[in-house]
């Protein structure tokens, strides 16, 4: 797994007692780090000092969640995981959904995933962290994996997006509309701090909510995010129902709600409808 040397020291440096393998060897200032060796601090300051800006190391769960927590963006917690079977018949579902639509669904690796080489006995990476894997890729190199081993993944479709008109000549109150939005988007990012309720494990309030202001834009703000949710906060009239035909045109499977009035003081009922909506899987009902 490719991490850059800034944030594999920060890791090693909070945590002296994390055990960190190279994947592959390096030599550096005459000295040679061997593959599969354990990265000691000294290592990374000397990787610093001739300017390497990033290495490989091997994928390792409690590594790969340090760096979640210092890195949540770019080393996102995973969906799930599931074993083999399961791996294999939920891409194939994805795969017989995106024939009935324009969007394509697939997974997205977390971690790397190992194999080896029948003749030379040395690993091979099959897959790589956030790679695209669709059923046409998994068929290809499934007869690699280990079927007893569980496969950490993420979805392809990702994010919320809060659709509230506020263009002038929409019909309701220009005040009414930017305070919907902004009661919606707070309820999402700003959340109060006690509350429990996670709409996702790979979603980040502060990074996966968008606002989409114009119909116009909805459509090609969707297609370019690949959002996983749009929430409506507005009673539906004409220009809704045209951008939203347009969704649904594109996307049979869109997953929609409506949400023309929230209750701030009861946030945590908002939220428990968001994660039902966002996890469902519209194709299954």
């Amino acid at each position: 797994m490719l991490v850059k040397i800034e944030q594999i020291k920060k890791v090693l440096e909070n945590n002296p007692t994390c055990v960190c393998k190279y994947l592959q060897s390096y030599t550096v200032k005459g000295k040679t780090y061997n593959e599969s060796d354990q990265i000691f601090i000294d290592d990374i300051y000397r990787f610093e000092q001739v300017g390497l800006e990033t290495i490989e190391i091997k994928y390792d769960e409690i590594v790969y969640s340090l760096l979640s927590t210092l890195y949540p963006a770019e080393y996102r917690m995973p969906y799930a995981s599931a074993d083999f079977i399961t791996i294999d018949r939920k891409l194939e579902t994805l795969d017989r959904v995106s024939t009935l639509t324009k969007r394509k669904r697939y997974l997205i690796c977390i971690g790397d995933i190992y194999s080896y080489d029948q003749h030379s006995g040395k690993r091979v990476t099959v897959f790589k962290h956030n790679d695209p894997i669709d059923y046409k890729q998994w068929n290809q190199v499934k007869r690699l994996l280990d079927r007893n081993k569980r496969i950490y993944y993420r979805n392809s479709e990702n994010g919320i997006i809060i659709f509230v008109n506020l263009q002038p000549h929409a019909e309701s109150s220009y005040i009414e509309r930017f305070k919907k939005n902004t009661d919606l988007v707070s309820a999402i990012v700003a959340r109060k701090k006690d509350c429990k309720i996670e709409i996702s494990p790979d979603f980040l309030p502060t990074e996966d909510v968008y606002t989409v202001n114009d119909p116009k834009d909805l459509l090609k703000f969707y297609q370019q995010s690949n959002a996983r949710l749009i929430i409506i906060g507005e009673t539906l009239n004409d220009d809704y129902r045209r951008a939203l035909l347009q969704v649904r045109e594109y996307d049979k499977f869109a997953r929609m709600m409506v949400v023309p009035l929230i209750d701030l003081r009861n946030i945590d009922h908002f939220l428990l409808q968001v994660k039902m909506v966002y996890n469902a899987d519209r194709w299954s009902e």
